[in-house]
């Protein structure tokens, strides 16, 4: 497990971490209640350090996998929560032109194909090419109309392997207590987490 796992939060009495830490590069502040401003890069490996300093991770595999969760739930609402903020940000930039001395505001760009002018110019290789996304092949003839032309090309055969039946739709045509007797579990093993054995 990782080194930091039983060292204690570090004392920021004062402003300054006091423990051996890459991020001991701190700036005090004369203001108490506000927080040291690291010199070092904000990076990923930077954030897990400081992480762990407060909430160490347990040499017990499962604490540890319970922790680590934590942190992945915590991370995960971060994440919603910053990428509001930044979009916000960047819009008020964008209505309001703000500029700035320090930053530019970048808008990347992808290469896609001008597809009025490959159709008004080359009319065959358009037609060669152009295809809908599933999505929206979906949408415009459902899900029904895909598996019969699924069918009708491939082969009942072939379609057989990755034929489905969405629950909802079970549900919807049979009484519910019939329709729990077509129902299975089936692991998800990308979801598997450990739980308190008191919850």
């Amino acid at each position: 497990m990782h080194d930091l796992a039983d060292r204690d939060p570090p004392d920021l009495q004062g402003g300054a971490v006091m423990d051996e830490s890459p991020l001991t590069s701190l700036t005090a502040s004369s203001d108490p209640l506000t927080p040291p401003v690291p010199l070092t890069p904000l990076t990923p490996a930077a954030l897990e350090i400081l992480l762990l300093e407060w909430w160490p991770v347990s040499e017990d595999e499962y604490a540890a996998a319970y922790r680590y969760q934590e942190f992945l739930y915590c991370m995960k609402e971060l994440t919603k929560t910053f990428e509001e903020r930044h979009k916000e940000l960047i819009a008020e930039i964008r209505s309001v032109g703000l500029t700035s001395a320090e930053f530019l505001l970048e808008i990347p760009t992808d290469d896609v194909v001008n597809t009025d002018l490959l159709q008004d110019e080359l009319p065959d290789v358009y037609d060669e090419l152009v295809f809908i996304r599933p999505s929206d092949a979906k949408r415009f003839i459902g899900l029904k109309s895909l598996y019969a032309i699924s069918v009708e090309t491939a082969g009942r055969d072939r379609v057989a392997k990755v034929e489905r039946v969405n629950l909802q739709d079970l549900k919807k045509v049979l009484p519910a207590n019939e329709a729990a007797r077509y129902v299975k579990k089936e692991p998800h093993e990308s979801l598997a987490k450990v739980v308190r054995v008191t919850e």
